[in-house]
Order: structure tokens, then sequence, then C-alpha cells
């Protein structure tokens, strides 16, 4: 829908000859759903992301892989596992879950539908998991002779 000024409104009422009382009622009415869609539109909550890795039974490998989650800022991200796991539990509860239950944290990742992590304030970026490169922080500047 095209915005308009509300001068414009003014102006265009005014020419047409609309009595002055109908003119501003009419005004006032324009300007109060201007105001209550203000309040609708709320800016969208700030995330961070994160990756979580996947750590085997053994120990850390040196070929890692992990998950890229987002979360909303204010959240502590050290409960992000725990969200997942209850998130997989609600799932196993739901009739879905219950023909297919997930039972492990890579099956819940791939395998959960979005809403369920919506609910919890989460998002899952990567369905599939990725490969985690260490590297070193230094780029090693070449010295000038």
């Amino acid at each position: 829908m095209a915005k308009v000024d509300i001068e414009i409104v003014q102006k265009i009422l005014k020419e047409s000859g609309v009595d002055v009382r109908m003119a501003a009622e009419i005004l006032n009415q324009i300007r109060d759903a201007m105001a209550e869609e203000a309040v609708e539109r709320e800016k969208p909550a700030k995330k961070q992301m994160l990756v979580l890795v996947s750590e085997p039974e053994e120990g850390l490998p040196k070929d890692l892989t992990g998950w890229v989650v987002q979360l909303l800022e204010d959240d502590d991200p050290r409960e992000v596992a725990d969200k997942i796991v209850d998130v997989a539990k609600a799932f196993n509860d739901s009739p879905k879950g219950q023909r297919m239950p997930v039972e492990s944290f890579g099956d819940a990742v791939q395998g959960i539908p979005g809403k369920y992590y919506r609910e919890s304030d989460l998002w899952i970026k990567t369905r599939e998991p990725v490969r985690v490169i260490p590297v070193k922080n230094s780029i090693g500047r070449r010295r000038r002779d």
C-alpha cells in the first residue's frame, strides 16, 4: 500500500469541500491508525551466532564438525545445548517424534522442524554438520629490509 503524507490528505479534503469538522475527524483517525501501525512494527530482536562443535566420546579430534546456531543476543550461549536437548524431548513427545524419535544431538539438529526451535528462541542455520578448522590468529608479517 502506498504511503501518503497527512498534509496532502488535508489539502485534498480542503479542496474537495469536506466540512472542517469532518476533515479533522478523518485526519485524527488517520493519525491514530498510523500510531497503531508504528507500535505493531517493532524492531526484530538482535541475534548472535554460535558454532556448536560435535565432541565424540573419545574427546576432540583434529577433524571437527559442528552446526551454526543463532540465538537472541541476551541469551546465554552456554545454555544452547540444553535448549536443543529440551526441544528434542518435546519433539519425541509429539506424535511425529513417537514415530521417528531423535536419539542423538546430530539427529536433533538435522531432523527436528524449525518451529520447535523458534519456540525456544533458537534458529538452526546449518542442518548438515560443517567442518571446523582451527587456524592461528596471527598472520605473520614479513619484515622489510
